[in-house]
C-alpha cells in the first residue's frame, strides 16, 4: 500500500488533474473532501471519455472538391483548441467516478487483487472505518509482492 497518496478535490480542474497525473506518472487518484473522506476516483480513462466528445471533423475522400472540404475542415479544426480548453477547465466533480469501491487496511492482498481484477481497476483506495483515506493499493503494489 502507498500511504503518501496524490489526491484531488472535487473543485479541482481537469487541467490540474491531467498535469499532475503526467508529472507523477500515475493513471489516476482518489478524490477526497475536506475531511479526507473518499468521494470519488478520477483517472485517465475519465479524462479520455471527456476528450472523446470533441468532434474532430472527418475528411470525405470521395469529395470531388477537396479544396472546399479542406477549407471547411480547417475552420472546424481551428475551433477544437477552444473546445478542449473549455473541457479542461471543467471540474473533477463532473467527470469523476462517484461511490468508489474501497478496501480496508485489514483486507488481504488477495482480496485487493480479486477486486481489482474483477472490476479491471488500476488502483483501489484504502479507507479506515470512517471512510477516511489512509492509502491506495495499485497494480504495481500487487505485482511487487510477487516479483520484488
Amino acid at each position: 500500500m502507498t500511504s503518501a497518496v496524490i489526491t484531488f478535490r472535487p473543485e479541482d480542474t481537469i487541467r490540474h488533474v491531467a498535469k499532475t497525473l503526467r508529472t507523477h506518472h500515475i493513471s489516476g487518484a482518489p478524490v477526497i473532501d475536506d475531511h479526507r473522506n473518499v468521494v470519488g476516483v478520477i483517472s485517465e480513462a475519465d479524462i479520455m471519455k471527456l476528450t472523446a466528445s470533441v468532434p474532430f471533423p472527418d475528411i470525405d475522400p470521395l469529395n470531388p472538391f477537396p479544396v472546399f472540404s479542406l477549407t471547411a475542415y480547417m475552420s472546424k479544426v481551428k475551433r477544437i483548441p477552444e473546445e478542449i480548453n473549455a473541457l479542461f477547465e471543467g471540474l473533477v466533480t463532473d467527470v469523476m467516478t462517484r461511490k468508489p469501491v474501497t478496501i480496508t487496511p485489514e483486507a488481504s492482498i488477495s482480496d485487493a487483487a480479486r477486486i481489482m481484477h474483477k472490476r479491471d481497476f488500476n488502483r483501489i483506495p484504502v479507507v479506515d472505518d470512517q471512510g477516511k483515506l489512509v492509502g491506495v493499493i495499485t497494480r504495481d503494489d500487487l505485482i511487487s509482492v510477487f516479483a520484488p
